[in-house]
């Protein structure tokens, strides 16, 4: 358990990306969505998701031959465990 948690808050940029799908867990988005509404480079996202598709944290789906989407894997018991730590710790968080 502790080396999942290591990875998953590995980076600033890594956890800001999985509070943005914690924040929106129903939705796809693509590379670059995911880099302007975070406000982290494209090559930053670009290095940052494998990881979390690796964890089973995130889903990527192949649309095509070069794009791709991702949303929250909610199926997995490490994101449901996850979202509900998010959940609880959410109104003691200040952005």
């Amino acid at each position: 358990m502790e080396k999942l948690v290591e990875k998953i808050f590995a980076s600033r940029a890594q956890t800001r990306v999985v509070q943005h799908f914690l924040d929106r867990p129903k939705e796809f988005f693509n590379l670059s969505r995911i880099a302007k509404e975070t406000g982290l480079a494209h090559s930053t996202i670009h290095r940052v998701m494998q990881p979390l598709v690796d964890m089973g944290l995130i889903k990527e789906i192949k649309v095509g031959q070069q794009i791709r989407l991702f949303i929250l894997e909610n199926e997995d018991m490490k994101t449901k465990l996850l979202i509900e730590f998010y959940d609880k710790i959410k109104p003691y968080l200040t952005e």
